[in-house]
């Protein structure tokens, strides 16, 4: 039997490659193979399709500013600030200039808290992703800095020890976005927020700087007062008082311990007391716990229901003021606070929107069904000027 001769008469384009199909290949073979190219073409151009959709999506980048305001304290804190950038989808394909969020993180955490969690929805590009794609709300930036200090927090406060937070924020970080990327560089194009001790920090930021942000939000916002869990009853406190050093405070493993120590450092801070740096609001008298007179001025002086009158004139040139609490809040202070705070302000006169929640600390942010998707974002965009 004489073998047949391999004769090329006919090619198809099949998988990014050229097919030889010979003289013995059946009519239905080749339909095959055309229905298989098919096949595989739709499959090419679905791909390119999502490509494309996810090469305008918004995206998160990371950055980092050398901080002059946070240089050489006395608690040794890294000058050099990691910052979260969340760019909206058509932020790389023009030259729009953007309103911008400053979003604050609470104690213990830093940016992370923000963009961390891979879980779908539990993280704000997603979150904006999704706002966006449904017309919920705009496209903004959304600025995260990691303002975390070596004890755990700087409650957006400039202090005399671990640095001056206050002035990083608002004046280098603000310049610094402002000269990097294209934002809409004034006050009425800038908001806010923050959850915790972000929350204090947001609503406390802009009282004081109603010429750098005009929008304001506060998540549980941490405002600090002598109630709830800060009172001199709670034996937490008086762990806080004994602890002799670092070591002694950690193993209180006790939040409000610890907590009491890292608000010091920023509300009442002694460059002259070792190791801690910074003076309690309490003090022990024999085997009671009372006031300690300075540092507990100190710190009523840094309550938002004390600072609202003060910054009245302020608050009055804020275009929106929001703030929230879980009523099942696993920090005690942090509801009664921020019930006082609302009744101050509307004492004043000065509008705002203050909304009690079934929720505690933190099991209401995330998700589509969550409040950062559904109240925060929104807040924001519907008052920021574009």
């Amino acid at each position: 039997m004489s073998r047949e001769t391999f004769r090329p008469n006919k090619f198809l384009y099949l998988n990014n490659s050229f097919k030889m199909i010979n003289n013995k290949t059946s009519k239905m073979d080749i339909q095959k193979i055309g229905k298989t190219g098919k096949k595989i073409q739709l499959v090419t151009l679905l791909l390119l399709i999502t490509v494309l959709c996810c090469s305008q999506a918004g995206q998160i980048i990371s950055d980092s500013i050398q901080s002059k305001s946070l240089g050489k304290t006395i608690t040794h804190e890294n000058p050099v600030r990691q910052i979260a950038i969340y760019l909206p989808p058509g932020y790389s394909a023009s030259t729009r200039r953007y309103p911008v969020l400053y979003l604050l993180h609470g104690i213990g955490d830093d940016q992370e808290e923000f963009i961390g969690d891979t879980m779908q929805n539990h993280n704000i590009k997603d979150l904006m992703n999704a706002g966006i794609a449904a017309n919920k709300f705009g496209e903004m930036i959304i600025v995260m800095p990691n303002e975390k200090t070596n004890l755990f927090g700087s409650f957006y406060s400039n202090s005399s020890v671990a640095g001056n937070w206050e002035d990083f924020t608002t004046i280098e970080l603000v310049d610094f976005i402002d000269t990097k990327y294209r934002t809409v560089a004034k006050a009425s194009s800038r908001a806010i927020a923050g959850h915790s001790m972000g929350g204090y920090g947001a609503l406390t930021l802009a009282m004081k700087h109603p010429d750098i942000f005009s929008v304001t939000y506060g998540m549980n916002a941490a405002l600090i007062c002598f109630c709830g869990e800060i009172k001199t009853d709670n034996p937490a406190v008086a762990k806080s008082l004994k602890a002799k050093n670092y070591d002694d405070l950690m193993a209180t493993q006790n939040s409000i311990s610890i907590g009491m120590l890292t608000v010091a450092q920023a509300f009442s801070p002694n460059p002259s007391k070792p190791p801690f740096y910074a003076d309690n609001p309490f003090k022990m008298q024999g085997t009671k716990v009372v006031p300690n007179p300075e540092a507990y001025n100190k710190w009523i002086a840094k309550n938002p229901v004390q600072m609202a009158e003060k910054y009245k004139s302020n608050l009055l040139k804020l275009k929106a003021i929001k703030f929230d609490s879980g009523n099942d809040d696993e920090y005690r202070f942090i509801t009664e606070n921020n019930r006082l705070f609302s009744r101050r302000l509307t004492i004043l006169k000065i509008p705002h929107q203050f909304e009690e929640y079934n929720g505690d600390h933190r099991n209401r942010l995330w998700g589509l069904d969550g409040r950062i998707y559904n109240d925060v974002l929104p807040f924001v965009f519907d008052n920021i000027e574009k």
